[in-house]
Parts: structure tokens; C-alpha cells; sequence
């Protein structure tokens, strides 16, 4: 007989709670007693013949590992592939069933939502009604004739549901009620910086600035401030305002200093309440504008959407119409080629006009904002109390309507807009109209002004050529029209400094010139009535990239008072091919009226991406200039310092960057930043470096802080325990986690500490113990099961420890040995074990 073996897959994040004994049981197992069919062959039941246990007095089930597929209970981040097409990530909880090979997987209501389910159309609605309230819904139990299968190895599940209860799967949608508020907390997010210059005629050496962004969260209420030191110690308040989400309806609530939404009118800072459409709160295929795909099939097909060379859509439809409402919103333009390949292998393909511009939603979707406040000036200036609202609504697949108004005193405004996609580009067009009366007579217009202001914007990829339009806009505005920001200053001190702004204009295109590169062109144009203010830029560029690196080269032109047209060529070389390796650089710029600079480069990192560091020089006519930084990206902040030197000057920086964050139970220091955080509590695991954030990882207390979390997502936040010490382990290495915008979650990963060991146990009266028996806390929590010869891997500082094998006080035993002396060098000791009975204790 062929010895068995078996082959621990290569586990992925997201097991916890698995039977820690398990996995020694079954190295043990794999030191051979029975014979098993190659891994390339179908996976076979085996079966352990427990007689020769049995007439050992040993009455162990050993069934549960009979099966290659038995799974153990607990929790598993899995790829759900839903009738052999869609695919989602789920969180699923196994528990134990009435035998080995069928363990229960239980689903959530929320995630069964995901599954593009039709509940209603469910026979037996009660019992539907009924388990969809429970913590776990067997899949064959809810839907009929469905199945559910797991793969252990992959960490896939395969979900098998008739055609006729199936709707539109929700890839990627996290519900609501999965959404995390968070813990309450405070929080401190900072970037200092110190300057030292030495620079002829300067007698000011010594400067710095410390920006602040500081937050505090209770229940749902968000209160966040932002603000700086600069200078001498002067502090300036920038804005404070308090945040909380309106779930029903995808909104966020917001009291105190903020902005307005800039899609319709332009966006002005205001204090005040304001009620806005928040789109990250949607799922991923309700943002954005996409179309329509629509088609037959004669047979099950497979439908293909690709836009450009990228495949951005795949799916199978039955026969007759379909409908594909739910693509992402990939860019603004790029018509999407579609194919349906028939189930007889015939195909067929079409394209869709595509093109889009910011204003354009889906049919039936809508964004609104409501605003009561008062206009708040740069200088923290009062301007005009004012209410503002904005509403869009998409009509059908090519039509979205838009309007706005704002009411002030002695001011109004009213906007009317539509965006139109069609064959030819995407096209948005609005009017807004605007009333003043009592303007002052210091600004020299008349006391009463109305006018009108036109803005038209386009998007449009021309497939022939490949010229891409991302964005063209142009806006003209009559000498009588005014904005909410023009009637602020005019109501203001200094009513003369008003700017009405006259025409304009934005360009972006892009043009690929097939191997030999990309060519691009962007600017804007603006002109003021009066003639003052006005200024213009554009910018004309060429990358290419080749083997050994890459070329760019641009010319920009400038109408502003110091500008002037400027040259520049760049070319850039990797040294190397790992992680980190430097990188050569160096440019030529020529700058009308300031003359030419030869520029060099070397910039590189550690293979860790936690340092990075550049040097760079040079020469332009008679003048000189080197310098050099240095960036660290450690666990608790990044450092950074930095000099420049030349021809009568000398400058030196440092800098510091990270977040503070105060919980209940103390604080904690992060080193990156943004509101939507995590607390990670992993005790014990100091230096487990965690998945997001390079540099990143858990302190000595236990806690580190993980910032800019994506808000109502999945994040997935893990830990890497490869470097801790051989007597740390962690249970369960990944969480799965959706926060709400702004909150500041906490993820507990349970730790196990003590010296790993290999006991090598039998009953007092030497004979050996069962084999497959619990090995059991004071608690009567499993933590291990008895191995081949009665070996037992344990940690050695788990308590008092007894191996159970039947309900009988004679089937119980007590575990004695000798705590060794750590030697961190052995990754895990043999120690020599008896197991006293309870009769003989």
C-alpha cells in the first residue's frame, strides 16, 4: 500500500475560527497508514477503520476525516460563482452538521440580496419570511432544487439557483446593513513642516507650518475641524462642520462650515445645513453613467462588451431580449463593441455609441442638494444668507434633465439644463438666468443687474482616428449676469475687486499615434468684462514609452503676467528590474526670457517600499543647484528630510507625517492619513505588519491604525505574522469590514500566546491515548486533537488541559508535563506528557 498523504492547500485570509487542532492531526495523519490515489486524481473518499481502535478501548468517531472535502467549522472569505457566471466575495459561517460530510453553510439575508435573488417570486413565502430572519439560511432550504458547494483549496463556492428566481446579481453591493458606524473616538491627523533657509538679504531663516485635521466620533455624528499654524505660532481656522449619513435616502446630512456641490452651479463655501446625494453610498453599477446594452439571444449565450481593447463586461443571457442596465461607468467616451457568442458557437457583434459627460445619469436615477446657509468668504468674510437647491434626474438611456435655483437677499438665480448622449458625443447644454438690485455704487454698476450665462460641455471619442475629447466646455456669461460668489464681494468691504467673468474655455484631448506614442493637448482660456484678470494656458505633450524607459516632451503656453512659452524634454531610465531599484532621469527646459535648465535625476527605494530616496542636480547659464531627501514610512509616522543647494542659497526640511487617534482603552499612533479608519487590536503580535499602508504594522500595546478605508466597501485589513515570535499566533489573519463614511471601526484579531510544543502523551499507565481524541481548556474549549503515537502540539501557556474521548469520567484524563525553558531558536519543543485520570487525581 502507497503511503497517504495529504497536501495543506495554500490557505488564503479570512479562515477564522477552524479547529486549531486539525491542522498538526493531520501532518501526523500524513506520516502514512493507508493508501491514496495521486493528487491529479478525482478526490476519493477514504475511510479509517476504527475496530482495531475500538478493541483498544478507544471509541472515537473518526468519520470526520474520511472525506478529502470536510470542511472545518468557522468563518471563510469566499468567491461566490453564481450559476457558473457572476462572481461575488462573501463571508460565509460554516458550522458543524448533524455528520461530518454535511456541514451547514450559513448565509445572511443581506448577502442572499446580493444574489440577484427574486424573493417574491420563492414559493412557500412564509417560511421564506421567516428564514430570511435567521442567522443562517441554507440555500437549499430557502430556494428549491438549489445547491451550494465549497472548495476548500480555492476558497470558491459554487451557487447553483434556477434560472426562473434569478434576477440582476449585485456584484460587488454591500447593503446597508452590513455598513459599520464604528466605535466612538477622537482622532488627529497632522503634517508638520520645518524650514531653515539661508538666502542673500534674507534675514527671516527659521519657518514652519503644522496642518491639522482633527475629528471626533459619537454614535452617528461626525465633527471634523481643519485648520493650520504657520508663521510665528498663528493659528487659522480653515472650516468645522458636523457629518452624518441619511441612509434611506443615499445622503449625507451636514451642519457648520462646507460646500456646496459644484455640479450645477458653482460650488461656494458656506455655513449653514446642507442635505446632499452622496454617491459612494450607491453600488458600483448605480454611479457614474453607462448605457443600455440591449439585444437577443436564440440560445443561452455569452454576452462580450469590450470598450477599446478592454474587456469590461461578460455575462449569460437566456434565450430572447435582454437588457444590460448594470455596467460601470468606465470613462467618458469610448464606444463599446458587443458580441453574442450563441451556445452553437455562432456570433454576432454590434457597437454602441458611447459617450458621456458629468451631468448624465442612468434612466431613473436621481442626485439632488439642499443648502440654507451663509455665504462664508476665503477670509472667513459673511456673505448674503442664501437657499440653494439642485435636482437631476436621468429620463432614459440618452436623456438627463437638470435645474437649481438659489434665493438671497437681494439676489436670485434659476438653472435649466440637459445632457443628450448620442452617436456624434455626449452633449450637456444649461442656462442660468440671474436677478440683483441695491448693488453699491463703489463697484460702478448699475444698481440693479440681470443676465444670462450659457455653458456647453462635450465628450466624444472618435473611433476612427482614436481622438479622444475628454472634456470640452465653453461658458459665456452676459455683461449683467452675476454668480452667489459676485454678489458676496459686491456685498462686502471692497465691492470694486469684483471679477464677472466674461467667457470660458476648457480643453482636454488625447490622441495615440499608434507605436509611435501619445500625443495630448490641454488648457483654458479666461476673460473678464472690464478686461482685467484675463489669462490663458495651454499645454501640448508626448510620451512614449519604450524597453529601457520612457520619453515625454511638452510645450506650454502661457498670457499670464510672468508667463511666456516654455520647452520641456524628459527621458527616464529604471537601473534595474526589482522592487525599488533606482530610476535615472533627466530633463532639458528652455523658458522664454528666463533661458535653459539641464536637470538629473536618481530616485529609488528599499525593497519594502518603506524608504525612498532621491538626489538630484542642476545648471542653467551661471547657475547651479543639488540637493537630495530622504522619505521613511514607519509604523507610527513618516519622516522626511531634504535639501536644496545653489548659488547663494541653502534650504533644509523635515518633515512628519501621521494621525493621533484616542479610543477607550488609550491611544494609538497610525502614519497615514484620512477619516475613514480602522483600529486594529491584535495583543501580543507587535511587528505583524498590516496589508494596507507600507511600513505599517501593530505596535507594542497591540493596536495600530489603518486610514483611508474605502466607505461602504469591502476592505479587507490583514495581518502578516511572518517575524513574530515562534510563541505568538494569530487566529484568523484578514477581516472583512464595510465603514460608513468617516467611521472609525475596530477589528479584534484574536491572538494566542505561549511557547508552541509537541507533547508526547500517554495515560499513566503507559497506554497510549486515543487516537482523534479532544484535547480540551479549562474552559472546554477545543484546542487540539490527539495525533498518531499520542502526539499533541499545544501552546504551552494555554491552562490546565484534558483530552476527552467519551462521556465517561474514565474517558477523561488530565494533561501533566514541564513548561521548558524558551530557547528561540527551536521553533517548538518536544515534551514528554502523562495523562493522569480523573479517578486517580
Amino acid at each position: 500500500m502507497r503511503p497517504l498523504t495529504f497536501a495543506l492547500p495554500g490557505i488564503r485570509t479570512l479562515w477564522r475560527g477552524a479547529h486549531p487542532g486539525w491542522f498538526p492531526l493531520l501532518l501526523l495523519i500524513g506520516q502514512g497508514t493507508m493508501a491514496a490515489e495521486p493528487a491529479a486524481a478525482p478526490a476519493a473518499e477514504v475511510e479509517f477503520d476504527s475496530q482495531l481502535l475500538g478493541s483498544l478501548g478507544m471509541e472515537i468517531d473518526l468519520t470526520r476525516f474520511s472525506r478529502p472535502d470536510f470542511v472545518p467549522p468557522g468563518l471563510y472569505q469566499l468567491d461566490i460563482i453564481i450559476n457558473g457566471k457572476e462572481k461575488l466575495s462573501q463571508r460565509l459561517e460554516i458550522r458543524a452538521g448533524e455528520t461530518p460530510d454535511a456541514p451547514r453553510f450559513c448565509f445572511k439575508a443581506s448577502q442572499v440580496e446580493q444574489w440577484g435573488l427574486l424573493v417574491e417570486r420563492l414559493p412557500r413565502q412564509r417560511t421564506v419570511k421567516r428564514l430570511l430572519k435567521s442567522d443562517c439560511i441554507e440555500v437549499a432550504a430557502l430556494v428549491p432544487e438549489a445547491s451550494f458547494t465549497m472548495d476548500l483549496p480555492s476558497l470558491t463556492g459554487s451557487l447553483s439557483l434556477p434560472q426562473a428566481y434569478v434576477g440582476r446579481v449585485r456584484r460587488n453591493h454591500v447593503g446597508p446593513d452590513q455598513w459599520v458606524e464604528g466605535i466612538n473616538a477622537a482622532f488627529i491627523g497632522y503634517n508638520a513642516n520645518l524650514y531653515y533657509s539661508d538666502q542673500r538679504g534674507t534675514s527671516e531663516h527659521l519657518s514652519g507650518n503644522v496642518n491639522l485635521n482633527g475629528g471626533l466620533n459619537l454614535g452617528g455624528w461626525r465633527l471634523r475641524h481643519n485648520g493650520s499654524f504657520e508663521g510665528h505660532g498663528d493659528y487659522r481656522a480653515l472650516n468645522s462642520y458636523v457629518q452624518r449619513d441619511v441612509t434611506a435616502m443615499r445622503a449625507q446630512l451636514t451642519l457648520g462650515e462646507y460646500f456646496t456641490p459644484g455640479d450645477s452651479f458653482d460650488s461656494v463655501p458656506f455655513t449653514g445645513i446642507q442635505l446632499a446625494s452622496d454617491d459612494a453610498m450607491l453600488p458600483d453599477f448605480e454611479r457614474g453613467f453607462a448605457p443600455v446594452v440591449r439585444g437577443s439571444a436564440d440560445t443561452n449565450a455569452r454576452v462580450t462588451i469590450r470598450q477599446g481593447d478592454a474587456l469590461i463586461y461578460e455575462t449569460q443571457v437566456a434565450p430572447g431580449a435582454f437588457a444590460i442596465d448594470d455596467l460601470y461607468a468606465t470613462s467618458f467616451a469610448g464606444d463599446l463593441d458587443v458580441t453574442i457568442t450563441e451556445a452553437d458557437g455562432r456570433s454576432r457583434s454590434f457597437t454602441l455609441p458611447f459617450s458621456s459627460v458629468v451631468q448624465m445619469l442612468r434612466a431613473d436615477a436621481s442626485r439632488f442638494s439642499l443648502t440654507l446657509g451663509r455665504h462664508r468668504g476665503d477670509n472667513g468674510d459673511q456673505g448674503p444668507n442664501f437657499l440653494q437647491g439642485t435636482y437631476r434626474r436621468g429620463l432614459s438611456n440618452t436623456l438627463t434633465l437638470y435645474g437649481g435655483l438659489i434665493g438671497a437677499q437681494d439676489y436670485g438665480a434659476l438653472l435649466g439644463g440637459l445632457a443628450v448622449g448620442s452617436d456624434y458625443g455626449a452633449l450637456a447644454l444649461d442656462v442660468t438666468g440671474s436677478w440683483a438690485r441695491d448693488l453699491p455704487a463703489e463697484s460702478g454698476l448699475a444698481e440693479a443687474q440681470s443676465g444670462q450665462s450659457y455653458r456647453l460641455a462635450y465628450s466624444k471619442q472618435m473611433d476612427y482616428t482614436r481622438t479622444y475629447v475628454t472634456l470640452a466646455a465653453y461658458r459665456f456669461s452676459s455683461e449683467g449676469y452675476l454668480d452667489l460668489n459676485d454678489m458676496a464681494v459686491l456685498q462686502g468691504d471692497n465691492p470694486s475687486l469684483v471679477q464677472r467673468e466674461r467667457n470660458r474655455f476648457q480643453l482636454n484631448i488625447s490622441q495615440p499615434v499608434g507605436e509611435l506614442g501619445d500625443l495630448y493637448l490641454s488648457g483654458i482660456t479666461r476673460n473678464y468684462w472690464g478686461g482685467e484678470g484675463n489669462s490663458s494656458s495651454f499645454q501640448l505633450g508626448y510620451n512614449k514609452g519604450f524597453a529601457w524607459g520612457s520619453l515625454t516632451f511638452s510645450a506650454s503656453h502661457s498670457l499670464d503676467d510672468d508667463g511666456g512659452n516654455q520647452y520641456v524634454l524628459s527621458l527616464s531610465i529604471p537601473i534595474g528590474e526589482s522592487l525599488g531599484s533606482p530610476r535615472l532621469g533627466s530633463t532639458f527646459s528652455y523658458q522664454e526670457g528666463q533661458g535653459h535648465l539641464i536637470r538629473a535625476d536618481l530616485n529609488g527605494g528599499a525593497r519594502d517600499g518603506r524608504l525612498y530616496y532621491g538626489l538630484y542636480a542642476s545648471h542653467g547659464g551661471s547657475h547651479y543647484g543639488y540637493g537630495g531627501n530622504l522619505q521613511y514610512q514607519g509604523a507610527k509616522t513618516q519622516l522626511g528630510v531634504s535639501t536644496s543647494q545653489g548659488e547663494n542659497y541653502a534650504q533644509y526640511v523635515a518633515s512628519a507625517k501621521g494621525t493621533l487617534l484616542i479610543h477607550e482603552e488609550g491611544w494609538a499612533l497610525g502614519q497615514s492619513q484620512g477619516e475613514t479608519m480602522a483600529l486594529v487590536e491584535a495583543r501580543g503580535a507587535q511587528g505583524a505588519r498590516i496589508s494596507q499602508g507600507i511600513g505599517s504594522e501593530v505596535d507594542g500595546d497591540g493596536y495600530a491604525v489603518v486610514a483611508g478605508l474605502n466607505p461602504y466597501r469591502n476592505n479587507i485589513i490583514s495581518l502578516d505574522p511572518s517575524g513574530l515570535p515562534v510563541d505568538v499566533e494569530i487566529d484568523g489573519s484578514a477581516q472583512l469590514v464595510a465603514p460608513r463614511r468617516g467611521a472609525i471601526v475596530k477589528l479584534d484579531y484574536e491572538t494566542r500566546i505561549g511557547q508552541p510544543l509537541l507533547l508526547q502523551a500517554s495515560l499513566a499507565s503507559q497506554e497510549p491515548l486515543p487516537f482523534g481524541a479532544d484535547v480540551v481548556d479549562a474552559g472546554g474549549r477545543s484546542v487540539a486533537v490527539v495525533g498518531q503515537g499520542g502526539l499533541i502540539f499545544v501552546r504551552g501557556e494555554s491552562g490546565p488541559l484534558h483530552v476527552e474521548w467519551g462521556k465517561g469520567s474514565h474517558q477523561r484524563c488530565r494533561l501533566d508535563y514541564r513548561q521548558p525553558e524558551v530557547d528561540p531558536a527551536i521553533p517548538y519543543q518536544q515534551v514528554a506528557a502523562r495523562c493522569l485520570r480523573e479517578e486517580a487525581q
